[in-house]
């Protein structure tokens, strides 16, 4: 069962990136997608984790990125079987 906060959060799609000039829009876009990730509760579950791992964007979208990544390592099996699109997210890094 997935929850509605990692519903909600889910529906935003990709975090926006941080790339680009910053306008209106990104910064609430940004906004938005940290106060719903603050509302979700830890531990998240692993199906909460693998469909959050989808939301990776770009970039580190100013900090988030690092967030979201964090509250999917509270999944129960995220030490030994971490969602593959959060593996990609992070050996992605090295790249920025």
């Amino acid at each position: 069962m997935i929850r509605p906060q990692v519903s909600d959060f889910i529906a935003l799609g990709k975090l926006p990136s941080e790339r680009g000039e910053p306008d209106e829009a990104l910064e609430e876009a940004v906004d938005r997608a940290g106060e719903l990730l603050d509302r979700i509760e830890r531990p998240v579950t692993d199906e909460e984790a693998h469909l959050l791992a989808e939301c990776f964007g770009e970039d580190l979208c100013f900090g988030l990125a690092w967030n979201l990544l964090h509250l999917i390592e509270t999944a129960p099996s995220a030490r030994v079987n971490q969602p593959e699109a959060a593996k990609r997210w992070r050996e992605g890094l090295t790249n920025l």
